[in-house]
């Protein structure tokens, strides 16, 4: 919310708080033009900001919500449980679940991630954070 208050009303982004790819790009370019800093320096920067943002992906993705990675291994370990109660109470295998059910939830997540994309995209256009 602070983003979208910050973006649309004016005054400074906090550098701790979400940045998106245009903001990365250009707090990558304004690192590579700083000349008072040595060049081994500056490439240890980038790819630190490389690292860390594949490191966040990573980790992301394995949020429990179903249109990310960590959604598919939550379906899996819940047919996975079924079947395993099935087999302790001896009876017939539930088969596989349904997963399509879920296609619901699935567009309603995908559209406030796409909502929060676009709001990170106007905002890293509009009032970037700056690195200096």
């Amino acid at each position: 919310m602070q983003t979208a208050q910050v973006a649309f009303g004016g005054g400074k982004r906090d550098p701790n708080g979400p940045i998106g790819v245009v903001g990365i790009g250009r707090l990558a370019g304004e690192i590579t033009t700083i000349g008072s800093i040595p060049f081994v320096d500056r490439m240890e920067t980038l790819i630190g900001m490389v690292a860390g943002l594949n490191v966040a992906l990573f980790v992301f993705n394995l949020i429990p919500l179903l249109p990310l990675d960590g959604g598919h291994v939550i379906g899996a370990v819940w047919e996975a449980l079924r079947r395993r109660l099935a087999k302790w109470f001896k009876r017939p295998d539930p088969g596989p679940v349904d997963m399509a059910k879920l296609v619901p939830l699935t567009l309603v997540i995908v559209a406030i991630l796409g909502a929060s994309s676009l709001l990170l995209l106007y905002a890293d256009i509009v009032n970037p954070v700056t690195f200096q």
